[in-house]
Parts: C-alpha cells; sequence; structure tokens
C-alpha cells in the first residue's frame, strides 16, 4: 500500500489540515480505515488520535482509493461525533471481516 497526499490545506478556523489522499493497493484489496490511519500518522508525524479519516472511494476497476483526510492540531479540537463515527464505522467493518472468515 502506498499513500501519496494530492492535496494539503491549512484550516486554521477549525485547528486543522483538510487532506486529499491516493492509496494504491495493487494486488490487494482496499485497505481498511485502521491500516490508512496509521500509515497517514506515520508519513505526517503524528498521533492516530488526531487524524479522522472522513470518507474512502474506490476508484471502480482499480486499485486506487482515493481519501478524504482531516488531521487535527489538537486532540481537543477534534470534533467528538466524528470520532465516534469513525470508530463506528472501523467496529463495524471488523465484525464483518470476521463474519468472512467464519463463512469460508
Amino acid at each position: 500500500m502506498k499513500i501519496e497526499i494530492i492535496s494539503q490545506k491549512k484550516n486554521p478556523l477549525m485547528g486543522r489540515e483538510d487532506l486529499q489522499v491516493r492509496i494504491n493497493h495493487d494486488g490487494q484489496r482496499t485497505p481498511s480505515r485502521q491500516e490508512i490511519l496509521k500509515e497517514i500518522a506515520h508519513s505526517l508525524k503524528t498521533r492516530e488520535d488526531h487524524i479522522i479519516i472522513d470518507r474512502i472511494f474506490t476508484v471502480q476497476g482499480q486499485a486506487v482509493s482515493n481519501a478524504k483526510v482531516l488531521a487535527y492540531e489538537r486532540k481537543e479540537d477534534v470534533p467528538a461525533y466524528k470520532t465516534e463515527k469513525m470508530k463506528r464505522r472501523m467496529k463495524l467493518a471488523k465484525e464483518a471481516e470476521k463474519e468472512e472468515g467464519g463463512a469460508v
């Protein structure tokens, strides 16, 4: 998995940076939010709890996904509803993954 930052824009009013990233995942499935979160935190040299992955779009027929990422300067600036929404999405994805593993 290779992550490339397409655009990075400061949003001082919200205390964050808005990023558009392209994720190349040749020969692999679309990476999970948790995998993307780790890679982006590593590339931005920030903590994972300061990052929200807002949306992931997979390009049909290609091993490429685009994601909208919000990187906050402080944990206190991260809206609670965004954190809860991302946790809920990651939990649902884990449950679906477990069900797939059990059905095979």
